[in-house]
């Protein structure tokens, strides 16, 4: 019988040889810090440390990965603190390696120092100005590669619904299958209708993908950058208030966006569209952990799970009115 494999382990050795290419000097240790959508390890040398990502075969294209690169290099030209690519010795920033699974794409990144911050008020006014400078530093970016998709409502509504509905039919019948339908579709309606800012967004904007430095913070992570909503990347920050720090969300929030604006201003219509993105932004990452079970598994997958979702976007729909 043949196997089909969709995403192996690479072993420190495996690595070593992949950062061969590269001026970094002795490598004293090499191991697995992370595994998700890609595989994320630590590289420790005498004079400093590193992040080489090996993203996942099949969930970014080459060139999606280049448009990453020159999106990183565009902002580091802005000063703007960030994990930045490393290039190898031919002054190219992607390494290609066969994988029993087919091509996988390695990246070396500078490590970011630091902590995650904690959240607080004083944080959380960092953490916006951070997002404001970021969409500042990015207003006049023209890069080359194609990203291959924008966060839009394609990405973040229509694709996701695809793979949740069957689900919610599955466990919660075809009536609850198609009020979840409806609200998609209006909340595309009214996004729609909206005269929203567009440009380059980080994506996933929140405390597990920075640190903090100083009076900065320090980001890294851009795997889900993309050209897109402004707003929906300053939601996403929203987002991950509600869902995980309840209690300080609408002194954090406020504080957040005192930080923000103190760097650039929101309009009206983006103001309007925040609640918005926030229930987006649930369609998103449910229907990205649908897809993605080989990461996540499937045991969650249940009807409490299901119902839960359906009571989280029926509540912020509440929230909008």
């Amino acid at each position: 019988m043949e196997w089909i494999v969709k995403h192996t382990l690479a072993d420190e050795a495996s690595i070593r040889k992949m950062l061969e290419g590269y001026r970094i000097g002795s490598i004293t240790t090499c191991y697995l810090l992370t595994r998700g959508l890609n595989d994320t390890y630590q590289i420790n040398t005498p004079r400093k440390r590193y992040i080489y990502r090996l993203y996942r075969h099949g969930w970014r294209s080459r060139e999606a990965v280049q448009f990453e690169i020159e999106a990183l290099l565009h902002l580091k030209e802005k000063s703007y603190r960030l994990s930045v690519p490393i290039s190898r010795q031919d002054g190219s920033y992607i390494t290609e390696t066969a994988a029993p699974e087919g091509i996988r794409y390695g990246v070396l990144f500078s490590y970011v120092e630091g902590e995650r911050p904690e959240i607080r008020p004083e944080h959380a006014r960092l953490i916006g100005e951070s997002l404001g400078k970021l969409h500042n530093g990015t207003d006049d970016f023209q890069p080359e590669a194609d990203r291959g998709f924008e966060l839009d409502a394609t990405h973040l509504l229509e694709e996701p619904s695809a793979l949740i509905l069957p689900y919610i039919r599955k466990f919660l019948g075809r009536e609850a299958e198609g009020d979840i339908e409806e609200l998609a579709s209006n909340l595309k309606t009214r996004l729609e209708h909206l005269d929203l800012e567009k440009g380059f967004c980080h994506g996933d904007f929140h405390p597990r993908n920075m640190h903090g430095t100083g009076s900065e913070m320090e980001v890294f992570d851009f795997d889900a950058a993309a050209f897109g909503y402004r707003a929906y990347d300053v939601a996403a920050a929203w987002w991950n208030l509600l869902t995980n720090y309840g209690e300080q969300e609408q002194e954090c929030w406020g504080a957040f966006l005192d930080g923000y604006q103190a760097q650039r201003r929101l309009k009206a219509d983006d103001w309007e569209g925040l609640p918005l993105f926030i229930t987006a932004r649930r369609f998103w990452l449910l229907g990205m952990m649908l897809q993605n079970d080989d990461v996540w598994g499937t045991n969650w997958i249940t009807k409490r799970s299901m119902e839960l979702f359906v009571l989280q976007v029926k509540t912020d729909m509440i929230r909008e009115m």
